[in-house]
């Protein structure tokens, strides 16, 4: 905000708002945060439960689990005993996934003549095929069920043709998300975050039993959709409130362990499945475990900007009275007068109109920004659809593969969070990992083509799990480290354009499950095409963005190195000291052994300044006392014991 609009001068901004009073009265961490924090992590838990358990209300049948009926003349009698050979002819070739999809969801003509023929006793004038693989085929009529399992897609016919409404439904849990995203954004300019929070938990209770209990698939999609806005206004509201009670590093290490909550969901959904073998069941178990949140919502903290933002000063000071109370800080007496203050700028500088195309003025560069927004699409998509494609892995071991994934995740969040914390070239490294797991998935395809056992399925899951560790790892330097590229006061436009960006391509992107009808491995070998892209884009943007405040790490020197050029700068020291007058020997000495330089210095010995030595010289005098000093403070020592 310029000097000008505000309303008590320089001296007045002086004061108010260039010391932050919520800052400085929170700190950047402490036990007051704890608690907020780890409720918001835990409300990541349910959403992520919403997100991922369409791996377990629609998981692919098994073998045998579904049957063709392909015409009414050949499913109105049963099968003579002489017709058991064409039985075990039809088991042997549904007893490979590759023939499985085909065989229920078709039947081959020469398949057909041969059972008219054995019912009827009558020649079949059709044309025999010595070739049965180019037969032409007949779609299956009806399909009858024989599971235990009610599932979406027995329960809403979702088989052949209309397999795609799986990848329907969670194209509308994305488009939620992105409405909701939106709606968040617009709401959290007149309700508080806290209470946002607690209006979505009671809004995924409601709609996301709903979700399970309705018996139509219209009804289902519908609230699964509305379900997923609610979703999507929590964790924003919950990020806004963390975004707000931290500062510093230490906020940095908050929204990156952030995305390890909802790994932990993913790691805990398995077992929820085990005990809720009902697809609905399923739904009602995770949309009422909210009701412990609901309970614990008491307890999170709001925002205390926000509350001075809307002028709500009351509130923001009996919140800040506390955080000092519980972080043992020290509080100033006109604290309320601060705020008032505080306040005041705070609104004036709402006031300001942000259009969405300051983002675009020039400041940073469009195609950095192009990039950063195709980036977070890409990465978005990956993140979800090597989740949601977990199904292709097989039916018996989807429990163990998503409990994989969610541990995968979890440590490429820690390596994220190392790359951001202690690399300068953050951007390159993450490209560097999301390149090297993208190229290296391709060699799934030299697997040997067995059936899907569990050590076939093991052997995939390694490329699956490399996949999703890289992403991990670049999605926690995206969320971190994205609001640099453009001012503070663009930041938050910036981080909802590629935000809603990225849930805009998660609509399509569950489609790419379909493409398992050509070849189980086309869906894995399409991310990871665009894995390493997306990696290449990451390795661009390292040109322009990387963090300053680490030091650039020099080559390690070796003993001899070592011992060769800090003789010559203790050399080079010493005789730049004789000159300076007052020093004695025993200060000499006691300077050339505690003088300490960086690696660097000790590689650019060439360059070494004397200059500098003059100023270890004089930062040695000041570490210690002079020698007047020293008697006159063993004098009063002395007269002070008498």
């Amino acid at each position: 905000m310029p000097e000008s609009e505000s309303s008590g001068g320089p001296s007045r901004r002086k004061s108010s708002v260039a010391v932050d009073v919520v800052e400085q009265i929170h700190g950047s961490f402490g036990r007051w945060q704890l608690r907020t924090i780890l409720l918001i992590f835990l409300c990541k838990i349910p959403s992520a439960w919403f997100m991922a358990c369409i791996i377990y209300t629609a998981p692919y049948p098994w073998k045998g689990e579904l049957v063709c009926r392909p015409s009414d003349w050949n499913s109105s009698e049963p099968l003579p005993a002489d017709d058991s050979r064409i039985n075990n002819l039809w088991q042997e070739e549904r007893s490979t996934d590759r023939l499985f999809n085909v065989d229920v969801c078709n039947a081959y003509a020469q398949t057909l003549a041969r059972g008219f023929v054995s019912r009827h006793g009558q020649e079949w004038n059709a044309t025999a095929s010595k070739d049965e693989a180019s037969s032409s085929s007949l779609p299956c009529e009806q399909v009858e069920h024989t599971t235990a399992y009610k599932s979406l897609i027995t329960e809403f016919d979702l088989i052949c043709s209309r397999r795609v409404l799986v990848a329907v439904t969670q194209s509308f849990h994305a488009l939620g998300a992105l409405i909701g995203g939106l709606m968040a954004y617009t709401a959290l300019k007149r309700i508080s975050p806290r209470r946002l929070m607690l209006l979505r938990m009671l809004g995924q209770i409601f709609c996301g039993n709903l979700t399970g209990l309705v018996d139509t698939y219209q009804l289902h999609i519908y609230f699964r959709c509305l379900t997923s806005i609610f979703c999507a206004l929590m964790y924003t509201s919950g990020q806004f409130i963390l975004n707000d009670i931290t500062s510093g590093q230490a906020r940095i290490i908050v929204i990156t362990l952030s995305e390890l909550f909802w790994s932990i969901g993913l790691v805990l959904l398995p077992g929820i499945s085990i005990y809720f073998d009902d697809w609905s069941y399923l739904y009602v178990a995770i949309s009422s475990s909210l009701i412990v949140l609901v309970w614990l919502h008491r307890w999170i903290a709001d925002a205390p900007r926000w509350l001075l933002r809307h002028q709500r000063v009351e509130a923001a000071l009996r919140q800040l009275l506390e955080s000092a109370t519980y972080n043992n800080r020290k509080v100033p007496l006109t604290l309320d007068v601060q705020l008032t203050a505080y306040a005041k700028d705070l609104e004036l500088m709402a006031e300001q109109k942000r259009s969405y195309c300051r983002i675009w003025d020039g400041e940073t560069k469009r195609s950095q920004l192009i990039y950063i927004h195709w980036i977070w699409g890409c990465a978005m998509v990956l993140y979800n659809i090597t989740l949601l494609m977990i199904r292709n892995l097989g039916a018996a071991q989807v429990h163990v593969n998503t409990a994989a994934l969610g541990f995968a995740e979890m440590v490429g969040v820690f390596v994220g969070l190392y790359m951001i914390l202690y690399t300068r070239r953050h951007w390159r490294w993450a490209g560097n990992l999301m390149i090297a797991a993208g190229l290296s998935t391709y060699l799934v395809w030299l697997l040997p083509e067995t059936e899907r056992n569990s050590r076939r399925v093991g052997l995939e899951l390694i490329f699956w799990l490399i996949l999703k560790l890289a992403n991990s790892a670049s999605i926690a330097v995206l969320t971190t480290c994205t609001g640099e590229m453009v001012s503070n006061e663009n930041r938050v436009l910036l981080m909802l354009s590629v935000v809603t960006f990225s849930r805009l391509c998660l609509v399509f992107c569950p489609f790419l499950s379909t493409l398992t009808v050509i070849h189980p491995l086309v869906p894995i070998t399409i991310i990871a095409t665009v894995g390493w892209i997306y990696g290449l884009a990451l390795r661009r943007l390292n040109r322009y963005y990387w963090n300053t405040e680490q030091p650039h790490i020099s080559q390690v020197p070796t003993p001899n190195t070592y011992r060769r050029h800090s003789e010559m700068i203790l050399r080079r020291c010493s005789s730049a000291s004789t000159e300076v007058s007052g020093f004695s020997n025993e200060l000499l000495t006691n300077f050339e052994r505690d003088m300490a330089v960086s690696i660097a210095d000790i590689w650019h010995i060439n360059f070494y300044p004397i200059d500098m030595c003059d100023s270890l010289a004089e930062m040695e005098l000041q570490k210690r006392p002079s020698e007047a000093e020293t008697i006159d403070a063993s004098k009063s020592r002395s007269l002070e014991t008498i």
